[in-house]
């Protein structure tokens, strides 16, 4: 600052030299005409908005009458498969047979290379029966149970047991700092 600066300073106002700042520009009331315009805005957008939201109901209501139209025809192929093994037509049954025997089955996410693990039977022998089903109690075990529960639904990889992990060798040594001692 020079000392004209420091002088005007001190008698109670600045030089706008190092007044780098602009100008703020005071908001102004809306006219009518712009209250206007930004009603008219806004209702376009929602209007674009609501439309938007009518044409994909639109979308997923056709979507739900052609998985409906699938549905229908899967059961009817199904039907006449049913219908034709009755009657014994031919070789052409037992080749789509096997389609439907795989469709019947659970369906499951395979994860990983090894195969999931059937269900273990749970059995209980005549003499082990109680005479009332209240002291029966539930055999299996829950752990496995949900373990494997999450194979099937995919949420767990299958493994197969790893009995002992491989552990790297270690060398044993003494430290020199025991050794190292004065008399």
């Amino acid at each position: 600052m020079s000392e004209w600066d420091e002088d005007s300073a001190w008698e109670g106002f600045e030089s706008g030299v190092d007044d780098d700042k602009p100008s703020l520009k005071r908001p102004q009331r809306k006219t009518q005409q712009q209250r206007n315009r930004i009603k008219r805005r806004k209702e376009a957008e929602r209007e674009a908005k609501h439309q938007l939201a009518m044409k994909k109901k639109a979308a997923q209501a056709e979507q739900i009458q052609q998985i409906a139209a699938e549905i229908a025809e899967r059961d009817a192929s199904k039907s006449a498969l049913a219908l034709a093994k009755e009657v014994g037509e031919g070789s052409d049954a037992d080749d789509d047979d096997d389609e439907i025997v795989d469709e019947g089955r659970l369906r499951r996410r395979q994860l990983g290379k090894m195969k999931l693990p059937e269900k273990d039977l749970e059995l209980v022998l005549p003499d082990e029966l109680q005479d009332s089903l209240r002291l029966l109690r539930p055999e299996g075990n829950l752990l496995k149970d949900r373990y494997r529960s999450l194979l099937v639904r995919g949420r767990v990889e299958a493994r197969r047991h790893i009995p002992f992990k491989k552990q790297a060798r270690s060398k044993l040594t003494e430290k020199w700092s025991y050794k190292d001692f004065k008399i």
